[in-house]
């Protein structure tokens, strides 16, 4: 499907947290030579944002933190339940994404003619910010400055999150033989099918006498992610299905309790650690639309975006389908480019258009990428 202009409408998204990412950055290294030279340099400034770190008192970096070589030696990576860990997950599954998308520039699509057929863009929870990375429109070399500041920062971003919940007396642990059974691992966030955003709001509250749920993200108006420590989490679990056994219950492989107050001291921190890596982004840099998570607004209005989509992450409830209305009311989009990690946002999303022939297109894999060069690319020009 193309526009009446016989040109592609496009829709950038990122996914967010949660998802398994070291198979495809080791894919997307073999598949894209070109990408290398940023991987490397990315994987650099990692460790020295690490060097910086003193982790003799958290103990969140056990196992190192060591991209390059767990591409190279894929034997040698930790296990899922360390790597889903805050302090690997966020600088790695921002890695994985920024990545994918240079790449696709690296290999020869036009970024000024890429960004002229965009409407908008968006990020699931942390992937906004790859989003709003991309919609500045910036040649190669500026736009893999600006990525290395935000691979520093995400670095901070995954420690403060995890210290965050460490104030609260508990450092999760994710077991990894139960991440894929059953109700998942006991983790900080679950999600919840068959629900309504009412019931939810009516279950929190009539919880609140023995523990805190938060409704952390309407991934659709009967999904939601809700937010907690692990305990309160799982008496929540037994809690509602009491009153309701409709409602399907499966724990997120996350240590951090996102999209809630629990992340305040991450908030607060947030300022000084962009300060510290240079990252300062204001909405005048953006030549596309980008949509916040919490309420859908373009930060394209925004002074301080980093600040504002900090807030966005770390402590208030996100809606998706506010973050892809352009594409729920018919904006003539006709594809939508998916950075992932993963295949879950990209299969989110097309719950949304079911009926439409706007189609998904998943970048990170082999598939996609052909039809991405080979169908769209060509009529870029």
């Amino acid at each position: 499907m193309m526009s009446q202009e016989g040109k592609p409408k496009i829709f950038i998204q990122f996914a967010g947290q949660g998802m398994k990412y070291m198979d495809e950055l080791r894919r997307l290294h073999q598949m894209s030579p070109n990408i290398q030279p940023f991987v490397q340099k990315a994987a650099a400034a990692i460790q020295r944002e690490l060097s910086e770190y003193n982790d003799s008192e958290t103990g969140f970096f056990t196992q190192g933190l060591d991209v390059m070589r767990w591409i190279e030696y894929p034997d040698e990576t930790p296990d899922a339940a360390y790597m889903l860990s805050s302090p690997l997950s966020h600088p790695l599954i921002y890695l994985c994404q920024i990545a994918t998308y240079i790449s696709v520039l690296e290999d020869g699509l036009d970024p000024d003619w890429l960004l002229a057929h965009t409407h908008s863009a968006t990020g699931f929870s942390t992937g906004i910010v790859a989003a709003v990375i991309v919609a500045m429109g910036l040649p190669l070399p500026e736009l893999r400055e600006v990525a290395l500041k935000g691979q520093a920062m995400f670095f901070w971003q995954g420690v403060r999150c995890q210290q965050s919940i460490s104030r609260f007396g508990i450092n999760p642990k994710l077991e990894t033989a139960k991440l894929d059974v059953g109700d998942g691992s006991p983790s900080c966030m679950a999600s919840i099918n068959n629900i309504t955003r009412q019931q939810l709001d009516e279950l929190c509250s009539a919880f609140s006498d023995y523990g805190i749920a938060h409704p952390a993200y309407e991934l659709m108006p009967d999904r939601w992610i809700v937010a907690g420590l692990p305990d309160n989490l799982i008496a929540f679990s037994h809690f509602i299905r009491e009153k309701n056994r409709d409602f399907a219950w499966k724990f997120i492989p996350s240590t951090i309790a996102a999209h809630c107050p629990f992340l305040n001291y991450a908030l607060q921190t947030s300022p000084q650690d962009a300060k510290r890596t240079g990252l300062s982004l204001s909405g005048s840099q953006l030549k596309i639309p980008v949509w916040s998570n919490d309420t859908g607004a373009n930060l394209g209005d925004s002074s301080d975006i980093v600040w504002d989509v900090m807030q966005a992450y770390f402590t208030r409830t996100a809606l998706w389908r506010k973050q892809i209305a352009p594409l729920v009311e018919q904006s003539g989009i006709t594809h939508v480019l998916d950075f992932g990690p993963g295949a879950g946002v990209a299969s989110l999303t097309e719950s949304y258009l079911v009926g439409t022939e706007t189609q998904v297109i998943r970048c990170t894999i082999p598939l996609g990428r052909r039809k991405l060069f080979d169908e769209i690319g060509p009529t870029l020009n």
